[in-house]
């Protein structure tokens, strides 16, 4: 499962915290848009029965209604609604009107204003009612006459719409601004966590000096943490070079004297036995002494490539450098006779450190003995402002299966051939230090090819 980050997690809790305000702000402003409302036209419907019932009376035993055209077209001035209405007498006979229309609703006892909600012919309205108390001018008798006044509830919920829609209009562009500066907020502040990451993924493996880049507050104990974790790991590193170079630096004499005696051995043994014991011993001091001097080699370069500056250096004069080295070894004497250089005749400026990039040529070419001991070939070209050297042997190759592993430090195609599994591991760490990369493929007739693509530099400045 995916871990979520700080930032992502911030940001889903900032938008559910606007949801819930968000939704509770629409039920309240709602709320308040349908009372606003309900009062609006209310006001018109009570004016509507009130002007009604001010024209009710008796006269000789029977209720008149002169219904004023005001009444009703005060309550029109809306083409949603529809209005009905109904006047009773005393004894509650229709005098005129809706039949129906509020016989759920109490009769007021006295003559004040009523306003109920209810539901006529399945449409929900608003009823205003009241009575008027009237006195036959004839017969002296008298009696309560109630009036009525409905209106349908569409035209105030188009009214409760547009002032929800107009109350939520600003509270939505308060909220999208807020959540946009909340959002640049946030990245703001994680800006810094992104700057030591990008300044910790530029730097090279061997790279554990101090981050010295300014932080807030917050992030400064994180920084000061990875500081003194790198200091640390620095001085364990740096001892565990020197032990390495001093280990390997001091075998070397007793492992080039065992290997001497043992080719002495070997030359002077008659016994067939004694022959192969010799054989055995003299193959295992080469090899001992080759992890020794590769070991020593990759010291020297991760100690150099931390410590000394770059600068530009002629790709050649490295490559002919490293063949003097081998050549003044006497177990490639023979070897570096056969091999066949062919590089550019201007030349080929790269910016490196000279002692480090006269190693990594220098494994290359002893790798390529050490594995196929027979013709080899360095070729250095440019191309596309890239310097391509190749080193190609016609040893046995290695299966594509095991070609993503030989850059990783002691790993061998075969145990039973010579080699040690650093060659390689250090030529890919002095190519990538160097802004470069290595790749290996299949040569044609046999064998393999080892490349690696370093970029041209133009001059001092570049």
């Amino acid at each position: 499962m995916a871990r979520m980050s700080i930032e992502r997690r911030l940001l889903i809790t900032t938008v559910c915290l606007f949801l819930v305000i968000g939704s509770v702000l629409v039920v309240m402003v709602r709320a308040y848009a349908t009372r606003a409302a309900d009062e609006a036209f209310d006001r018109v419907l009570t004016a509507s029965v009130l002007a009604i019932a001010d024209t009710v009376g008796i006269e000789e035993g029977a209720v008149a209604v002169d219904i004023p055209y005001s009444a009703f077209a005060i309550l029109g001035t809306s083409r949603l609604n529809r209005v009905f209405y109904r006047v009773t007498g005393p004894d509650g006979a229709l005098v005129s009107g809706a039949p129906t229309l509020g016989l759920d609703i109490p009769a007021p006892q006295d003559a004040s204003l009523q306003i109920h909600d209810a539901d006529y012919r399945g449409d929900p309205v608003r009823i205003a009612s009241v009575q008027r108390y009237r006195v036959d001018t004839v017969t002296g008798t008298g009696g309560w006459i109630g009036v009525m006044v409905a209106e349908t509830r569409e035209a105030r919920q188009e009214l409760a719409a547009q002032l929800t829609f107009n109350g939520m209009l600003p509270a939505v562009a308060i909220a999208l601004l807020s959540g946009g500066l909340i959002l640049v907020s946030v990245r703001s502040a994680f800006s810094p966590l992104r700057l030591i990451e990008s300044d910790l993924r530029a730097r090279r493996p061997s790279d554990l000096s101090r981050i010295d880049r300014e932080v807030p507050t917050e992030v400064s104990a994180l920084v000061a943490a990875l500081n003194e974790f790198m200091e640390r790991l620095g001085s364990v590193l740096d001892g565990v070079k020197r032990v390495t170079a001093d280990a390997a630096h001091q075998l070397r004499t007793p492992l080039a004297a065992i290997q001497a005696q043992a080719e002495v051995g070997l030359e002077e043994a008659q016994d067939p036995s004694a022959r192969r014991r010799f054989s055995r011993i003299h193959h295992n001091a080469r090899d001992a002494s080759l992890l020794a001097n590769l070991l020593l080699s990759d010291a020297t370069t991760m100690h150099r490539l931390e410590t000394q500056e770059r600068e530009v250096v002629d790709l050649r004069d490295a490559i002919h450098a490293a063949l003097r080295m081998l050549r003044a070894e006497s177990a490639y004497a023979r070897l570096i006779q056969s091999l066949d250089l062919v590089v550019e005749e201007e030349p080929v400026p790269v910016v490196a450190e000279p002692v480090v990039l006269k190693e990594m040529v220098r494994n290359l070419v002893e790798n390529a003995f050490i594995h196929a001991p027979g013709p080899t070939d360095v070729d250095l070209s440019v191309k596309d402002g890239k310097a391509i050297l190749r080193v190609m042997d016609r040893g046995p190759g290695i299966p594509d299966a095991a070609k993503g592993k030989i850059f990783q430090r002691f790993a061998r195609v075969d145990a039973r051939h010579p080699g040690t599994g650093l060659g390689l591991a250090i030529a890919k760490d002095v190519a990538v230090a160097f802004g470069g990369s290595i790749s290996v493929a299949d040569r044609e007739g046999g064998g393999l090819i080892v490349q690696v693509v370093l970029p041209v530099t133009r001059g001092e400045g570049d």
